[in-house]
């Protein structure tokens, strides 16, 4: 705060400055004073456009109005020579001022060490997998402030990682006496300890989300655990609580999935994998798992009702609505194929992406041609074949041919899928 303070004594020689050579433009214009006032004017501009274009901390630094130090300069010389013109004291008290401002400010680089700069050190290292670094820089941290229970939690993380679980447990368990209530301590000690007692460190887990549901890292380690254990049925519901408080979260959805997945509700599977898609649209892993899953439905003597129920709660997932539709409509297997659900299915991915995606479009045509409607098959076939093209899209471009072929004979197209 002092410093902000002592910074109002330059920053009003700049105003006075600034103020008075508006001034005398005005009286008497010059080019000197043009360029001068001009030139701060447009930089300001500058900087008001990119705050509000771009909203960043970084505006502080903007390097491209450095060059506003030379017009700074000079209406900080001019407000001194305003306000100090003709009187000796004045000078005197004001030079005093500015002299202790710029110490003030020197000084302000020699910052004393704190367990804060270490710890941010040490997370920017573990980052980039310097882990014997970061542990270094969270010793540091511990050494700075024997009683910091975050200090010493990543210094156990550290020690963790190295693999001196030894060390990192009783660092944990020391950071637990420094703040027993602390969710992040909890969860610091069931990731060390994890290797050489996992049902403590399962229990810490589950302390950590009691002292903070809303700990996504929490959840996700005991999620973790319990996969690992076979404890599909817990995690099941443990994925189900977790999801209540983050939603939106990726994992969250993901490791649900797997869970229910391994207790048999492959519905239930198929779904949480397509709210991945949906928050994540480019995850392969997910719409590999869904094909697996919608595949195995489909082979199932009640594989149709079972794919049906997953198609009347698809999330909003174009992917997973285009895998539903494209199998409902082109599977070899008369008993696992459902023409009007597939043409839904299809039209819904197609608004979704707002018709721009020619595969999208194909499976569209391929949907139609299950259901006998030919001439929407081959208006839906040449739009993505023509979208295709010229995106340079070489896949859907054979796709939609294959398709065209098929359906301009009017006949529905079948495919194979792979394993």
């Amino acid at each position: 705060l002092a410093g902000y303070l002592w910074a109002l004594i330059p920053t009003a020689l700049i105003v006075i400055g600034a103020v008075v050579a508006i001034v005398q433009f005005v009286q008497k214009p010059s080019s000197e004073l043009f360029l001068l006032i001009g030139f701060s004017a447009l930089l300001m501009l500058g900087l008001i456009f990119m705050t509000l274009k771009i909203p960043s901390y970084a505006q502080a630094k903007a390097f491209y109005a450095l060059s506003a130090i030379m017009p700074l300069c000079f209406f900080g010389a001019l407000g001194w020579e305003t306000l100090t013109h003709g009187s000796e004291r004045l000078r005197f008290v004001l030079g005093t001022l500015v002299l202790v401002w710029v110490l003030n400010s020197f000084a302000t680089y020699w910052i004393t060490p704190s367990a804060a700069q270490y710890l941010y050190a040490a997370k920017a290292l573990a980052t980039h997998d310097q882990i014997d670094r970061a542990s270094a820089e969270a010793a540091r941290a511990v050494q700075v402030d024997p009683l910091n229970a975050t200090a010493r939690g990543s210094h156990a993380l550290s020690l963790s990682e190295l693999g001196n679980d030894a060390e990192a447990v009783k660092e944990a368990e020391r950071a637990i006496e420094l703040s027993p209530n602390d969710s992040e301590t909890h969860l610091d000690l069931a990731i060390s300890i994890k290797r050489s007692n996992p049902a403590r460190a399962n229990a810490e887990a589950r302390r950590a989300i009691e002292l903070g549901p809303e700990n996504s890292s929490a959840y996700q380690f005991l999620m973790t655990c319990l996969l690992e254990e076979h404890g599909f049925t817990e995690g099941a519901a443990v994925g189900r609580e977790w999801l209540t408080v983050s939603p939106y979260d990726v994992a969250a959805h993901s490791t649900l999935a797997m869970a229910v997945a391994k207790n048999g509700d492959l519905s239930a599977a198929a779904r949480q994998l397509g709210y991945v898609m949906m928050l994540r649209p480019n995850a392969e892993e997910a719409l590999a798992q869904l094909h697996q899953i919608v595949l195995s439905l489909a082979k199932a003597p009640d594989g149709l009702p079972r794919l049906r129920d997953i198609a009347t709660n698809a999330p909003d997932s174009p992917r997973m609505l285009d895998e539903l539709a494209w199998l409902l409509a082109t599977y070899p297997d008369s008993n696992s194929r459902d023409g009007a659900e597939a043409v839904r299915l299809a039209e819904r991915a197609c608004g979704l992406t707002d018709r721009r995606v020619p595969a999208l479009l194909a499976t569209l045509a391929a949907a139609y041609a299950e259901t006998a409607d030919f001439s929407r098959a081959v208006a839906a076939g040449e739009e993505a074949l023509r979208k295709a093209q010229a995106i340079g899209d070489t896949d859907s471009v054979k796709l939609s041919e294959n398709i065209l072929m098929a359906v301009r004979a009017d006949l529905p197209y079948r495919h194979q899928p792979e394993e």
